[in-house]
């Protein structure tokens, strides 16, 4: 999730991928009045979509279905590296790094964080010259 603003990316946790998925996100949606979901979509090396891309195409067609916000899609490719990094270089002791979600988590705010800084840079108003 972001601030209100769309400035920093913060965390609510992961959910779990069970029967309840769709229910679960749709709460936190509405809970927290989101507009719009960011999916990590995963390219390959080469700049086409990965072999899970077909897994996370289907999940998006159930999610806006489901839940009913628009969803724009970012590259994933590295956000898991870059969480893992990110985590040993704030001092994170390996077997907290490990815990289940936490590299997910770390990683889906890169992502969120990347989507939004990007977002800004292309915004009229974030245009030296525009009011």
């Amino acid at each position: 999730m972001s601030d209100p603003t769309r400035v920093i990316a913060g965390g609510v946790g992961t959910v779990p991928n069970d029967g309840r998925l769709f229910e679960r996100l749709a709460a936190i949606v509405r809970e927290q009045e989101a507009v719009l979901a960011v999916v990590g979509m995963p390219y390959a090396p080469d700049g086409g979509k990965g072999v899970m891309a077909a897994a996370v195409e289907e999940f998006i067609a159930l999610f806006t279905a489901q839940v009913g916000i628009p969803v724009e899609t970012w590259d994933e490719s590295r956000s898991s590296v870059q969480a893992h990094d990110y985590l040993k270089s704030s001092g994170m002791k390996r077997r907290r790094r490990q815990e289940k979600g936490r590299v997910d988590t770390m990683a889906a705010r890169i992502l969120l964080q990347e989507f939004l800084e990007e977002a800004k840079s292309k915004s009229p108003s974030s245009r030296s010259g525009h009011p």
